[in-house]
């Protein structure tokens, strides 16, 4: 970012900044980078005094924050550098669950926007499962062994499972759907039990 370009002190990757430091220019930052972007918690303070404390993704304002300017502060939800409001947007939210014993969502420490979803019956991964179709509105689908998942997806991400599976004594089938929504950017596990 032009603004803050000049001094950096911090971690660097690959001749970037990337983990925690302080990039000063026009205007400073202090907090999380990846790529060279503010990208994590961190606190804006531009010439004017104005600051922004609060969670940056790609170099924008994104996530809960405060706003602090000369004449107010205001605190809530940022979207792309769009102020949205005080409602707090949930990482992940289930829209339908239909025949789901189970589900759990999580998200891991990788740098790559990922979804993985893995499927059990009990304790036996992928037990009885004879179909499954997942439609999403954004990024390409993968299959490794059992696990499926959407690579470089956009994120919010809505994404519909429908799937056919045995009972677990193999005597009867049956049809499950599960639908969710993840707000939050980063590479998240989906465990579905069933």
């Amino acid at each position: 970012m032009p603004s803050i370009s000049g001094k950096y002190t911090g971690e660097c990757k690959n001749g970037l900044a990337h983990g925690q430091g302080t990039s000063q220019g026009i205007d400073s930052y202090t907090g999380r980078f990846r790529n060279g972007l503010p990208d994590g918690s961190g606190t804006y303070t531009w010439a004017n005094g104005s600051r922004y404390e609060g969670f940056w993704s790609k170099g924008m304002k994104d996530g809960t924050g405060r706003m602090v300017t000369i004449d107010s502060t205001y605190a809530g939800v940022w979207k792309e550098d769009v102020y949205m409001g005080n409602e707090v947007v949930p990482s992940y939210s289930i829209t339908r669950s239909y025949n789901i014993t189970k589900s759990s969502f999580f998200k891991s420490k990788s740098t790559n926007d990922v979804v993985r979803i893995r499927f059990f019956q009990g304790a036996v991964e992928y037990g009885g499962m004879k179909s499954v179709d997942i439609a999403f509105n954004s990024g390409e689908l993968f299959r490794d062994g059992n696990i499926h998942g959407i690579q470089h997806p956009t994120f919010p991400i809505e994404v519909r499972i429908s799937f056919t599976a045995e009972n677990s004594f193999g005597t009867a089938q049956f049809e499950a759907d599960f639908d969710f929504t993840i707000n939050q950017p980063g590479a998240w596990d989906v465990r579905i039990s069933y």
